[in-house]
């Protein structure tokens, strides 16, 4: 696995570059843990499946630098994708 992680200089609200990106860090880890985070269902198994791979696929761009738009929209297009598939009820 490449070490690099994308990366996306950017300041916003008063904050420096690394608190900016920690927040950022932040925000993601949370979208995974909604995604991932679901109660008992007989269809769980199935569901779990979709959504692992829609996380994992974030992750793999976020690690491997193919986040060319930055991590703020991963985590934006993660919970997207977590909200199209419940809506289909996965």
């Amino acid at each position: 696995m490449n070490p690099i992680v994308a990366h996306v200089p950017r300041v916003g609200g008063g904050q420096s570059p690394a608190e900016a990106e920690r927040n950022d860090l932040r925000d993601l880890l949370a979208a995974v843990l909604e995604a991932l985070d679901m109660p008992f269902d007989p269809m769980r198994d199935l569901t779990a499946m979709l959504r692992i791979g829609a996380v994992t696929g974030t992750l793999r761009d976020v690690l491997n630098g193919s986040a060319t738009n930055g991590i703020p929209w991963e985590t934006d297009y993660l919970r997207k994708e977590i909200a199209r598939l419940a809506a289909r009820g996965w």
